[in-house]
Formats: C-alpha cells, structure tokens, sequence
C-alpha cells in the first residue's frame, strides 16, 4: 500500500535519502555533494517548507 509517510517515518527517510544518493554520487556536481549528503536538520527544514514523503508499506 502506498501511504503518506508521518513523523515516525523520519529516519527511516533520511537513510533513504542518503542511500539514494550515495548511488549518485558521481553525478551530484561536487560543489552539492557532502559526506552526509542531507542532514536530519536539512531534511526538517524541508518537510517544514512542505516537501511530503509517500512510501510502500507490505502488510
């Protein structure tokens, strides 16, 4: 099912987040990439400016 991620998805997210990129990281320009590409404070601020995460749960 996919559903609307909530707040006890937030870490689940962020080591999404930062997996995916680290699958990218030859093509994330150099001057974008950090070690931690998106820190949890980051990715606060972006849910907080409205950015809304869906995932797949198996039941």
């Amino acid at each position: 099912m996919i559903r609307k991620c909530c707040e006890s998805d937030f870490d689940s997210i962020h080591s999404i987040v930062n997996d995916a990129a680290q699958a990218y990281r030859e093509v994330i320009p150099a001057d974008r990439w950090n070690e931690e590409y998106m820190t949890k404070k980051e990715l606060c601020e972006e849910i907080n400016d409205g950015v809304v995460f869906w995932g797949w749960e198996e039941y």
